[in-house]
């Protein structure tokens, strides 16, 4: 024994298209312009590191991670630099993302 649907009490409704052009104008033309919100929440781009910061690239897990200066210092006590011996990436310390000892690019924003 089913009891038949009621339509009104369905928990997803259809959308409903704008009954005009004229009506989705005008929605549009009073809206003001999102600066920040959606596209910052859909973008591919990162957004630049602070002045002074060390991003650390990491060819183990593939993260890029963003540093403070003092953070890299300490990064960088336990580690091996061979820029004239090896291809890039050519520092090999421990990845601040997966805490593995691994090869990664460091670059330093001046």
């Amino acid at each position: 024994m089913s009891t038949p649907r009621r339509p009104d009490l369905d928990r997803v409704r259809p959308r409903t298209a704008p009954a005009s052009e004229a009506d989705a104008g005008r929605a549009g033309a009073g809206a003001v312009p999102d600066a920040d919100g959606k596209r910052a929440l859909f973008s591919a781009d990162e957004p630049p590191a602070p002045l002074g910061a060390v991003t650390v690239a990491c060819s183990a897990c593939g993260e890029r991670t963003v540093v403070s200066a003092r953070s890299a210092l300490r990064l960088l006590v336990p580690s091996l630099h061979l820029p004239l011996l090896r291809p890039a990436p050519w520092s090999y310390l421990r990845c601040p993302a997966c805490r593995r000892l691994a090869w990664v690019e460091l670059t330093i924003r001046l």
